[in-house]
């Protein structure tokens, strides 16, 4: 993707619905912007931008999805002095904890970035192929940041057209099912324009297959078993993807943006301002790259290491397990010092500067989502478990017994994707629409108190303050 370049200028929602920041970057406004091909290629760039941001893909969201999961957990002789992540961890969060609001906010904004892009591009004197291809991108990442905000909160509220005033912000939540209609038109429409692929520097740009893909997740989400599968299989005969022979290739810097990425947050470091920070926040302070401490966020759990076989050839790459004789050596007061690994980037120059892409949708989730909806329609279905030891296969790992029954296949897919996704942002949503949050937290920590309004996050304290239209969730 070509490089994403902070807003102009537009008057966006900076809390969803109460302030609005005037940022005026430049000295571009929407008078004097929106006026060529550049400036709508702008615009959608910024539409962009908002995931490479530590409230979003740089940080919170796979702090939400790892360390708020059986994957990942302060303690056992590490702390951190941030109490948001460890309100996470020990689920002792409240309205007001910091990361429900970073993530909100900067999802909203993004938002109305979209809404921007679709009611001022269409203005421009362009060429008509291009412009509806901005449009359908425009479309594509506002489904994607609302499919974010419902699966964390539930029903939010609905802003389809651009915010330019402070007038009438007192909106209220939309229900959880009219989210969803919106995000599946969203995802729709951008579906019926989007490119299979493209070239250049466009790579990383939302596709057909990423649109499709989504789809596939939210109809998986919903339970709609049927179209799940439907949708997964039109991205499996795409002929567009298709896995690496080793697991380990998928997370190359080589191969961002590869055969096997669907849709990926895009980073690239060397001072641009766009590089990632999974390789700094996840590298423990320990393991110095270029003499840069990291900060050991996601400490991998004890738990999740001894899932996997010993013959399984994604547990080396997901994580290092340090020892106090290691080199460099982890401090003895820990007692099970293993981290990610999957993102490091030994060419960073700075905790913020690593070339790893996060991968938010890989082709394995597409032959997994699939196989869960087929089994889901019916026990014994052959190409379910014919998907699925494909991805065993390349783990080193035997083919599942044909005769699992329908729950056992269920519980199979389960822990499948906890192996092979692992630190990519699926396992709280994964557990969640599962109905496994409660038991897996117990499994993993039983000191660790999970209830059933735990299944959805609490509606930020700032934004109830501001808005006396939003309810909260139940349980907070």
């Amino acid at each position: 993707m070509k490089k994403i370049i902070p807003f102009f200028f537009v008057l966006f929602w900076a809390s969803s619905c109460d302030v609005l920041d005037q940022v005026p970057q430049s000295s571009f406004t929407p008078d004097n912007f929106y006026k060529n091909t550049d400036d709508a290629k702008a615009a959608v760039n910024a539409v962009y931008d908002a995931m490479n941001s530590p409230d979003m893909y740089s940080q919170v969201m796979w702090i939400i999805q790892d360390q708020a999961t059986d994957d990942s957990e302060w303690g056992g002789g590490r702390s951190t002095a941030n109490q948001a992540k460890n309100d996470l961890d020990k689920y002792t969060f409240t309205p007001a904890t910091s990361t429900f609001q970073s993530v909100w906010s900067t999802s909203f904004k993004a938002i109305n970035r979209a809404n921007a892009v679709l009611e001022r591009v269409p203005a421009i004197s362009m060429d008509a192929t291009l412009q509806a291809r901005l449009l359908a991108e425009a479309r594509f990442m506002r489904g994607f940041y609302y499919f974010t905000l419902v699966r964390l909160f539930g029903g939010v509220p609905l802003m389809l057209t651009e915010t330019t005033s402070l007038n009438n912000l007192q909106v209220s939540r939309a229900s959880t099912d009219e989210v969803y209609a919106q995000v599946i038109k969203d995802f729709s429409e951008a579906e019926a324009v989007l490119p299979a692929t493209y070239t250049g520097a466009d790579k990383g740009r939302a596709t057909k297959g990423a649109a499709t893909a989504f789809l596939a997740k939210v109809y998986l989400t919903r339970q709609d078993w049927a179209k799940a599968s439907q949708k997964a299989k039109e991205v499996i005969d795409s002929g567009v993807y298709d896995l690496w022979a080793n697991y380990s290739e998928a997370f190359l810097i080589a191969n961002k943006n590869g055969k096997e990425a669907v849709f990926e947050m895009q980073a690239l470091g060397g001072g641009f301002g766009e590089g990632s920070w999974m390789q700094g926040y996840m590298r423990p302070n320990f393991d110095r790259v270029n003499n840069i401490a990291g900060f050991g966020d996601d400490p991998v759990t004890k738990n999740l290491y001894d899932t996997y076989a010993a013959t399984d050839k994604r547990r080396n790459v997901n994580i290092k397990l340090y020892s106090a004789t290691s080199t460099p050596a982890a401090p003895v007061s820990i007692d099970f010092p293993g981290y990610v690994y999957k993102y490091l980037d030994l060419s960073a120059t700075a905790n913020a500067e690593g070339s790893n892409n996060f991968p938010i949708i890989r082709y394995a989730d597409v032959l997994l989502m699939y196989a869960e909806a087929l089994n889901e329609q019916g026990a014994g279905n052959a190409e379910a478990f014919k998907v699925v030891n494909r991805i065993r296969m390349r783990a080193g790992l035997e083919e599942l017994p044909a005769s699992l029954s329908q729950a056992d296949f269920r519980d199979a897919i389960l822990l499948e994707r906890r192996l092979e996704l692992a630190f990519e942002g699926h396992r709280w949503y994964d557990l969640v629409r599962t109905k496994k949050l409660i038991s897996a937290l117990k499994a993993q920590n039983p000191t660790i108190i999970v209830g059933e309004k735990n299944y959805l996050l609490p509606v930020p304290q700032t934004e109830r303050d501001a808005n006396a239209n939003l309810t909260q969730n139940p349980g907070f």
